[in-house]
């Protein structure tokens, strides 16, 4: 099949090098374009001791806050530098990207982003979470598969795994 723009969601870990290389081969291959994702996501308790000191005169709330924002900051920096690192390969590669960084829930974000820009389809990785972890703490690449507006290609985490296609049928 060939798929003309490619909205390619990756999330940092080991398995976005595949994730990447897979929306490579496909964009070659229809000569199609890239639209690289990042969401980053706001976990409200990555600082709850700090918050709390805040909160009961421990520590200053107005430095707290700065401190946080500096740090999300500096996250949003070094994603878009790592984005602009992967366009620049594609380009290399005579392949048309661009990307977006965001903060925002991961899942529902690519969703509406693949709907706005009108995606012919999805490229993602799969965490690899099972049993527990996974209905705790949900899967981003599910949500995805069961609500994106276009099919939704999951390349796993695990190299000797094949990636595969989920199309909802409307």
């Amino acid at each position: 099949m060939r798929y003309q723009k490619i909205l390619v969601a990756l999330d940092r870990t080991a398995a976005s090098d595949r994730v990447f290389d897979h929306a490579l081969g496909l964009a070659q291959a229809s000569q199609g374009q890239l639209q690289l994702v990042h969401s980053l996501n706001v976990n409200p308790y990555d600082n709850l001791g700090k918050l709390i000191d805040a909160g009961v005169g421990l520590q200053n709330s107005a430095k707290v806050q700065h401190e946080e924002e500096a740090a999300q900051l500096q996250r949003v920096q070094k994603t878009q530098q790592w984005l602009e690192q992967l366009r620049t390969e594609a380009l290399n590669r005579s392949i048309e990207a661009d990307f977006v960084c965001k903060v925002a829930d991961p899942g529902p974000f690519v969703c509406q982003l693949a709907e706005t820009w009108a995606a012919d389809v999805i490229v993602m990785g799969n965490s690899g979470k099972k049993g527990l972890k996974k209905l705790v703490l949900g899967s981003v690449s599910d949500y995805v598969a069961k609500h994106a507006p276009c099919p939704t290609i999951v390349v796993p985490s695990d190299s000797s795994l094949e990636a595969e296609l989920f199309s909802k049928m409307n």
